[in-house]
């Protein structure tokens, strides 16, 4: 911790020894040409004949004063505007900036320095805004994303819905809220029914390892789930209401309050569903019914140098599964398990404003995670119950982690050159029945840096992170980025990043043995680690009131030492987690956005290799098994009517695989094709302050699909996949108040 405190006061002392001063400053205030309203936050370079430049950003006025001796020549830019470039003869001058008329422009912080346009950024990043969640009418993160390309979702029974993106599950893919990590992985999955949109700003989807950033857990890739931390309204309150008729009835509100430079929000709700099952089974539901209840505050506060805020929110949801009926001539009862799970996050995020170009950002966070499963005989006769004094029929997991990251920036391209360079400290302990004696514990250390060099059109940024772990080793995380910006139009990428995954305590330290279970944790686990290379290539052009914009990718990644569970004893029946050889995937995609007016069309195609291991003994098995998917989105907006429509479309094709059956012989595994299909449409009232929104989901009414492939932990072997509750109609209320 020393030296990681004497490496960042190092490298302030070296950073702020570039700050420039002038005797004589100029001011510059910046308006929006439409509403004569300042901008804040506008960057705003400015360099002299004796090539002397200076960078500052506005404040809430609109007002910058650089220390720098007129005439000058002066750069502009903000977000979501045309950028200016124009001479400055003396102070006290006032500058319109036009709103751009590209509307396909978006704006990411994830892994960058500062807010940056994603067509500049390094990165292959994909958003997901508040108007796209809006016009999905959907209330968690797994139904927000089961249309999109390269991600496929998992359902299980009992611990609810896994991601895989780019061909890799979800256990190498990072989720973050506000850059702090989600805990709570069941089976290596965080379960995305779990996480809830009710506050959420937009989504930010990094494709690729961004381990040498956030370390562990980001092979695949990571979600970055960015809140509501401000409004352009001094005060406002929501409240959305959900019907669904598969039986699903939500609820929630927000109330948000600005008090000068501070703000106070908080926001609350309750989700029900109440189960699916196709045949209606009676007690017994294949989709299990669940009850949510979630509470969250915040507060911020902005001053000149600083940005503050603390937030705090909590998560309870009561998931039913019941018994089949047990009947005699005497009695009926049935086995009934209940799990309840809380969520509990603290988390303060501040950034420090060292100079116009230096600043300092700091998040420490704090996270509770618990699971309880209560296993109960049910008399269906009398409709009392009574908890099995069973110790393998109940079970309670308790994980507490801390999160401390701190880092130093520069950013602003001056001279063009930024960097940025961190601390990432996480604490992590377990206490639970089924844990080698009961409680574990895992530290990590890191520290990170990378550079980014600006050279005409071309941006390279090599990046590096250096940790210790507890227990095990953990390797040096490089990465190289470039980004080549011919023109305004084009964006070509290419990247290698190297990135890994650390097993969890559960891997290493579980102890699950009874009658029907021995399962057992694997202390010597190795760190899974890859190399992945990524090209791609985005062309955007508006030809007069039409935008077009063009995206093909291309990735592939190699990963070493993946953790799997695996019978290591044939004669006591153990399975326990080892590390094998390799695992690879090969990923091609092409995407086309086309926005005419208030008409948009979005369609993608991508094509998946998905490794066969028993490829590298048995050649005649092929390396690669492609699985294809396609998606397609219309829209239309009557915006003299308030009203718009939107369509979604998701094919997913079949996925192939070879594997081995109990008589050592191997075959072919299959799970077939399916299609999600979506439409509504949605219109408001009373100046916008009243929505309403009526849509059919799942409109082919997929439930389950067949499959050959032994299934998983939850699995009832049926053949047959849960993918969908059949197709229902939506209803959503949302009404709102607000005071400009």
């Amino acid at each position: 911790m020393n030296q990681i405190q004497i490496f960042l006061s190092f490298l302030l002392v070296i950073c702020c020894a570039d700050v420039s001063y002038a005797q004589q400053k100029i001011s510059v205030k910046i308006i929006d040409s439409e509403n004569q309203l300042p901008l804040t936050d506008v960057i705003v370079v400015a360099e002299n004949n004796n090539n002397k430049q200076i960078v500052g950003l506005t404040n809430e006025d609109g007002l910058i004063q650089l220390s720098i001796v007129p005439p000058c020549f002066l750069t502009i830019h903000l977000i979501g505007y045309n950028e200016i470039k124009t001479s400055l003869i003396k102070s006290d001058t006032t500058i319109s900036l036009n709103p751009s008329t590209n509307s396909l422009q978006e704006v990411v912080v994830t892994g960058e320095y500062n807010l940056t346009a994603s067509d500049k950024s390094v990165y292959n990043i994909r958003v997901i805004d508040a108007k796209q969640i809006e016009s999905k009418q959907v209330s968690s993160l797994a139904d927000l994303l089961n249309t999109q390309l390269n991600i496929r979702l998992s359902e299980d029974n009992i611990l609810g819905t896994g991601i895989s993106i780019n061909g890799l599950n979800g256990q190498n893919v990072k989720i973050l809220i506000d850059g702090v990590p989600v805990i709570g992985r069941e089976n290596g999955n965080i379960n995305l029914s779990q996480i809830l949109l009710s506050n959420v700003e937009r989504i930010e989807l990094i494709e690729g390892p961004m381990s040498s950033m956030y370390g562990t857990d980001a092979i695949g890739g990571l979600i970055n789930i960015i809140t509501k931390q401000n409004s352009k309204n001094t005060s406002e309150g929501t409240t959305n209401a959900l019907y669904e008729s598969n039986g699903r009835y939500n609820f929630d509100g927000s109330v948000f309050f600005k008090f000068g430079a501070d703000h106070f929000s908080a926001n609350g709700g309750r989700n029900f569903f109440d189960g699916f099952s196709n045949p209606d089974t009676g007690r017994w539901q294949q989709w299990k019914p669940y009850e949510q209840h979630f509470f969250g505050i915040a507060y911020g506060l902005k001053s000149k140098y600083t940005d503050l805020q603390l937030k705090s929110d909590y998560f309870h949801e009561s998931n039913q599964n019941k018994g089949l009926p047990v009947k005699s001539p005497y009695e009926a009862y049935a086995f009934d398990e209940y799990y309840l799970t809380d969520r509990w996050n603290v988390t303060l995020l501040q950034s420090v404003r060292l100079t116009h170009n230096l600043k300092l950002d700091f998040t420490n966070a704090y996270s509770n995670y618990s699971r309880i499963r209560n296993t109960y005989r049910k008399d269906l006769v009398l409709l009392t119950q009574e908890l099995i004094p069973v110790s393998s029929m109940q079970d309670t997991s308790l994980f507490n982690a801390y999160a401390f990251r701190g880092s130093i920036s520069k950013v602003l391209s001056t001279n063009n050159f930024s960097y940025i360079a961190g601390y990432d400290i996480n604490f992590e302990n377990a206490h639970g029945q089924k844990l080698v004696d009961h409680n574990q514990s895992i530290e990590d250390y890191a520290v990170f840096g990378s550079l980014q060099w600006k050279f005409n059109k071309l941006t390279l940024r090599p990046a590096l992170r250096y940790g210790y772990n507890t227990r095990y080793t953990e390797p040096i995380i490089p990465s190289l980025n470039f980004v080549y910006n011919p023109d305004n139009k084009w964006a070509i990428r290419l990247s290698y990043s190297r990135g890994f995954r650390a097993p969890s305590l559960k891997e290493m330290d579980l102890y699950f043995v009874d009658v029907n279970h021995n399962i057992q944790g694997n202390p010597d686990l190795k760190a899974e680690d890859s190399h992945h290379i990524l090209f791609s290539g985005t062309y955007s052009k508006k030809i007069d009131q039409s935008t077009v914009k063009l995206k093909g990718a291309f990735s592939y990644n190699d990963i070493h030492n993946i953790i799997t569970l695996a019978l290591t004893n044939s004669s006591q029946l153990l399975y326990s987690y080892i590390n094998i050889e390799n695992y690879k995937t090969a990923v091609g995609s092409i995407e086309a956005d086309y926005q005419y007016l208030s008409f948009d069309f979005v369609s993608g195609f991508s094509l998946t290799g998905l490794f066969n291991s028993l490829s590298i003994t048995d050649k005649s098995i092929p390396q690669f098994s492609y699985s294809p998917e396609w998606n397609g989105q219309i829209g239309y907006e009557w915006k003299k009517l308030n009203l718009k429509t939107t369509m979604q479309l998701k094919v997913t094709g079949t996925t192939l695989g070879y594997a081995i059956d109990d008589s050592s012989n191997i075959y072919q595994t299959q799970i077939d094709s399916y299609t999600m299909l979506e439409a509504g449409i949605s219109k408001t009232f009373w100046k916008k302050r009243l929505s309403i929104s009526v849509a059919g989901k799942n409109l082919l009414n997929v439930i389950n699909i067949n499959s050959n492939v032994i299934g998983g932990v939850h699995s009832d072997n049926s053949g047959l996949v849960p993918t969908g509750t059949g197709r229902f109609a939506s209803l959503k209320l949302v009404l709102k108040f607000f005071k400009q």
